[in-house]
């Protein structure tokens, strides 16, 4: 068995010793201030032995060699994102977008790579309806920027998205005061559409259930008394029931629908003036947040 010691920086040893043979051996005791290892003889140790391992000349020359192909990399990396800005620059978004993407997986390390797909997506902050789509390279560019890479986004673009972002409250209180008087104004109607289509249902109602009521009667009477009058009553009452049945059914589905736009026009947002006053809000929230990282 073999013994190497490692020394420590509190002058302490830590001993690791090979144990060749197939049971391991029984604990020793070991000097004050060691701790002793027992660990396997594995082919790594026999190639030790057999003057096999690799040398510390060899395991620093492959260490240069990666840092070597790093930094080849980073250059690399560095040009290719300099071709991006004179591609976006040129207004080729399209070959911009795939420059970026070429440096960011040269060197994923520069927040600048990701930050221009998301420049590229979103025509250097200005349209915002492509964002969703570089989600991810947003997120990476901004846990990769430091502080002084934010101050200068936020010197660069925070003003005119904040601009842009008062422009669209703006244009959310005018959508959203369209939407208030286009249901205001549509309201009576609806309304009252909705009260005829309750008392129309209720009246057929009433009188399926009477036609009902009436026909049941009738057929007790049929064997009671001589001749075809209340058979015929009672038939007569059950078609008559019939025809009702398929009214309430009607209308009940009329009143469902009178329902559904009675509630429709209580609630706002619901007119094509509240749908673009959602869109506005939605874009202002995203622009803010954007700013937000920014000046974190």
């Amino acid at each position: 068995m073999e013994e190497r010691n490692l020394e420590l920086d509190d002058d302490g040893k830590i001993k690791i010793r090979k144990n060749t043979e197939a049971v391991p051996a029984p604990e020793e005791e070991s000097a004050e201030g060691e701790i002793v290892i027992d660990v396997p003889d594995f082919e790594g140790f026999r190639e030790e032995q057999e003057g096999g391992l690799t040398s510390d000349a060899e395991l620093a020359r492959r260490s240069e060699e990666r840092e070597r192909e790093r930094a080849e990399k980073k250059q690399l990396a560095e040009r290719t994102y300099e071709e991006a800005e004179k591609l976006f620059a040129a207004g080729d978004l399209d070959g911009a977008g795939e420059k970026f993407l070429d440096s960011a997986s040269l060197y994923g390390g520069d927040w600048r790579a990701w930050f221009g797909v998301v420049r590229v997506q979103t025509k250097d902050l200005t349209d915002f309806s492509g964002i969703y789509d570089c989600e991810q390279a947003y997120d990476k560019a901004f846990r990769r920027m430091t502080a002084e890479d934010r101050h200068a986004l936020a010197e660069k673009y925070a003003e005119r998205l904040k601009a842009r972002a008062a422009e669209l409250e703006k244009e959310r209180e005018s959508y959203s005061a369209e939407d208030d008087a286009l249901r205001e104004k549509e309201r009576p109607a609806v309304l009252a559409a909705c009260k005829k289509a309750i008392l129309l249902f209720t009246c057929f109602l009433v009188a399926f259930a009477a036609c009902i009521a009436a026909g049941s009667v009738f057929s007790g009477l049929v064997y009671d008394y001589e001749g075809n009058t209340f058979l015929i009553l009672t038939i007569l009452c059950f078609a008559l029931a019939l025809g009702l049945f398929v009214a309430v059914v009607a209308f009940g589905k009329r009143l469902v629908v009178t329902r559904i736009e009675r509630s429709k026009n209580l609630r706002a947002g619901t007119t094509s003036a509240g749908e673009k006053a959602r869109i506005c809000a939605e874009e202002e929230e995203l622009i803010l947040s954007i700013v937000e990282d920014m000046t974190k």
